[in-house]
């Protein structure tokens, strides 16, 4: 059948094949919902890796603050503000302040004081935040903690 018997629109539609709009609306809804489990999976990641690196933050300056009393013989407190969400040591000279993230709460962590030697009493320090919760356990001896 040639173009000039059946009409000049069949024979476009013939020569130009396309997605019908139908088709198009569901090749767009599978990729956004795809976006959409990618964005939240990489969300999820990132509170991981803020909540983790919380914990290591806060048991490097527990490590630091036994040290320093170690090695300058002065006694070291640890103070924790819940209120403006950092962590304080304080001992001799020597001050420095760790920022935490404000959605993650710490437990057990209130007026710690390590000794001249570098000592602490033993305890357990409890990390909630994103979803997730650890708690670790610790005793400094000699500068370094006893696992």
């Amino acid at each position: 059948i040639s173009c000039s018997l059946v009409g000049s629109e069949m024979c476009i539609r013939d020569r130009y094949r396309a997605f019908t709009l139908i088709e198009t609306m569901i090749t767009l809804a599978i990729c956004c919902g795809m976006l959409l489990i990618g964005s939240l999976q990489l969300q999820k990641y990132q509170h991981r890796l803020i909540f983790d690196n919380t914990v290591r933050e806060v048991n490097a300056a527990l490590d630091q603050a036994s040290r320093i009393s170690t090695i300058k013989g002065h006694a070291v407190t640890v103070i924790f503000s819940e209120d403006q969400h950092y962590i304080k040591l304080i001992g001799g000279s020597h001050e420095k302040q760790v920022n935490i993230d404000k959605n993650i709460d710490i437990k057990g962590l209130n007026k710690f004081v390590f000794t001249k030697t570098g000592r602490s009493v033993p305890g357990t320090i409890t990390f909630s935040g994103y979803g997730m919760k650890k708690a670790e356990k610790y005793q400094m001896l000699w500068g370094r903690m006893a696992k």
